[in-house]
C-alpha cells in the first residue's frame, strides 16, 4: 500500500503594472466613502428622503461589486496578489468577514427600510454602529496597498538595474571580441577582409547598444526626478 502526499503550493505572487497598483489603491480608498454614504443615505431614507433608498441600494450594490474586484480580481485587475494583501484581508483582522457583516447589516437595514417595519430603527442602528471599526479597517487595507506599491517600484528598479548592469557586460564583451578581430583581421591581410567587415559590424553593434543602455538610464532617471 503506497500512500501519495500531495504538496500544497502557496499561491504565485502576480506582477502588476504601476497603472493596475494605482486603479487598486484607488478603488480600496474609494471603499471608505461608499460606506460612509450607505449609512447617510439609510438614515435619509429612514427619514423618508425622496430617492435615499434608492442611493442606498445602489452604492451598496457599487461597495460589494468593488469588494468583490479587489479581493477575486476582474477587468484587469489581478485580486489580492501578495501575501500581504491576502493577510490583510483573511488573516487575523478578518476584514474580509467584516466587510460580509457590514454588507449584511446594510441589506437587512434597507430591506427593513423600504418595508417600514418595526425593525427598521434597530437595523439602522446596527448599520451605524458597525460603520466606524469598517472604516478602520478599510483605512489599513489601503495602507497595505501603498505599502505593496512602494515594495514593487522598489523590486522593479533593482531589476532594472541588474538588467542594465548585465546589458553593460555583454556590451563591453562584444567590445572586446569586435576590438581583437580588427586585430586579428589585419594580420590576416587578404584572407581576413571578411572577418573585419564582421568585426566592423560588431563595434558598430557595440555603440549602438550601449547608446541605447545610455538613453535607458537617463529616462529612467528622469521618471524617478
Amino acid at each position: 500500500m503506497s500512500i501519495t502526499i500531495e504538496r500544497v503550493q502557496a499561491p504565485r505572487e502576480v506582477e502588476v503594472t504601476s497603472e493596475v497598483l494605482s486603479s487598486l489603491i484607488n478603488l480600496a480608498g474609494r471603499q471608505r466613502m461608499l460606506s460612509q454614504r450607505i449609512v447617510l443615505k439609510a438614515m435619509l431614507a429612514f427619514q423618508q428622503f425622496d430617492g435615499a433608498l434608492a442611493t442606498a441600494r445602489e452604492t451598496l450594490r457599487t461597495f460589494e461589486d468593488s469588494h468583490t474586484m479587489l479581493v477575486e480580481g476582474r477587468d484587469g485587475l489581478p485580486g489580492l496578489f501578495s501575501p500581504a494583501l491576502r493577510d490583510a484581508f483573511h488573516g487575523s483582522g478578518k476584514v474580509a468577514a467584516r466587510i460580509a457583516n457590514f454588507i449584511t447589516l446594510a441589506t437587512a437595514a434597507l430591506e427593513a427600510i423600504g418595508q417600514a417595519s418595526p425593525r427598521a430603527e434597530a437595523a439602522l442602528t446596527a448599520l451605524i454602529q458597525a460603520v466606524d471599526p469598517l472604516l478602520a479597517h478599510l483605512h489599513d487595507v489601503t495602507a497595505v496597498y501603498e505599502q505593496e506599491s512602494r515594495r514593487i517600484a522598489r523590486q522593479q528598479k533593482k531589476e532594472q538595474q541588474a538588467l542594465i548592469e548585465r546589458i553593460k557586460a555583454i556590451a563591453k564583451e562584444a567590445h572586446i571580441v569586435s576590438f581583437n578581430g580588427q586585430i586579428v583581421a589585419s594580420r590576416a591581410q587578404v584572407t581576413g577582409r571578411e572577418f573585419a567587415v564582421v568585426a566592423g559590424v560588431m563595434t558598430t553593434i557595440t555603440k549602438e547598444l550601449e547608446a541605447v543602455v545610455s538613453a535607458f538610464v537617463k529616462k529612467t532617471a528622469a521618471k524617478e526626478g
